[in-house]
C-alpha cells in the first residue's frame, strides 16, 4: 500500500504543471460554454476520447448509463490510473510488454469509435464542430 501512495505521489510531482494546465483548460472551456476537445477544435471532429469530460461528470452523478452513452471508455480509467500507479509491477510490465495485448486494446479502440461513428453521429459528443479553425483555415482560399 506503502508503495502505491509512492507511486501516485511521484506521478502527481511528475506530471503536476501539465494535469494542472489541463485541468485548467477543461474547466475553462466548460465554464466559457466552449469546445473542449482539441481535436475538434482544429478538425472538427470528434477523436476516441470525446466525451470523457461529460462521461466523468454524468459519473459523479452516478449515472452509469449516462457515462457510458457518453464514451464507454470511461470505465476503463481507473484501470489505466492503477496501471499507472503500480507501473513498476511484474504483473503491470508483463501486460504492457505484450504486444498482442496492446494491438487487442488498441483495435478495439478503434471499433468502438467505429461503431460510435455509425450509432451515435451525429448526436454529442459525436457532432461536428462547424467553428472549427480547419475550416476557417479553408474559407480564407475561397
Amino acid at each position: 500500500m506503502k508503495r502505491c501512495i509512492n507511486n501516485i505521489t511521484e506521478l502527481l510531482n511528475q506530471y503536476n504543471i501539465p494535469i494542472c494546465l489541463f485541468g485548467l483548460y477543461v474547466l475553462m472551456t466548460h465554464a466559457m460554454g466552449l469546445q473542449n476537445c482539441v481535436l475538434k477544435i482544429f478538425i472538427g471532429y470528434p477523436c476516441p476520447g470525446c466525451g470523457m469530460t461529460r462521461a466523468m461528470l454524468a459519473l459523479l452523478q452516478l449515472d452509469f448509463a449516462k457515462a457510458f452513452q457518453y464514451n464507454p471508455f470511461i470505465f476503463a480509467v481507473p484501470f489505466v490510473v492503477l496501471g499507472i500507479a503500480f507501473k513498476h509491477t511484474s504483473f503491470v510490465k508483463r501486460i504492457v510488454n505484450n504486444k498482442w495485448l496492446c494491438f487487442t486494446a488498441i483495435l478495439i479502440v478503434l471499433v468502438a469509435y467505429v461503431l460510435r461513428w455509425v450509432y451515435v453521429y451525429p448526436n454529442p459528443p459525436m457532432d461536428y464542430f462547424e467553428h472549427n479553425l480547419l475550416a476557417m483555415f479553408i474559407s480564407l482560399f475561397h
